[in-house]
């Protein structure tokens, strides 16, 4: 009886570990911001148009009837300073951006403050240290239909 009790304990003390170490994502704006700060370089794990998979594991892939992509940012780095820096696959010099935080998110958008549209949120659930997702969504791509785009980059280690 005592060693039921004694690995039933183990067990949940296992369980309540377990699932109090699996953070998905940042708490907060700020949080997200500390977050990927941190990491020197973030590499393009996964890209995907209206929720449809367009690139994974280093390799596009053809959606019938749908957008692609042959121009994406391979590397990015998020400074401290609010530069988002990132290399576009086949350019070695690097693409310069802002980012900034706001109250429900970060933004990435131009350089100069002045355009606007075209602008990419990073949600605090969707950053870690670990991997972060951008999203956006413009008529720009199929116009007149919205298009959605996401795309997720994983920590260069």
């Amino acid at each position: 009886m005592y060693l039921k009790k004694a690995v039933f304990s183990i067990l949940v003390g296992f369980c309540l570990i377990n699932f109090s170490s699996c953070k998905s994502g940042a708490d907060s704006p700020a949080d997200a911001a500390a977050l990927l700060t941190e990491v020197k370089q973030w590499q393009i794990d996964e890209i995907a148009v209206n929720d449809a998979v367009t690139f994974k594991d280093g390799k596009m892939t053809k959606q019938f009837g749908g957008i692609d992509f042959e121009r994406y940012m391979e590397m990015v780095e998020l400074r401290k300073d609010g530069t988002f820096s990132g290399v576009f696959k086949g350019d070695t010099k690097p693409f310069i951006l802002k980012w900034r935080q706001t109250d429900k998110n970060l933004t990435v958008g131009a350089a100069d403050g002045n355009v606007k549209g075209g602008e990419w949120t990073i949600d605090p659930k969707d950053a870690s240290n670990e991997f972060f997702t951008m999203k956006t969504q413009s008529t720009a791509y199929d116009y007149p239909r919205m298009t959605r785009i996401s795309l997720k980059f994983k920590a260069v280690k």
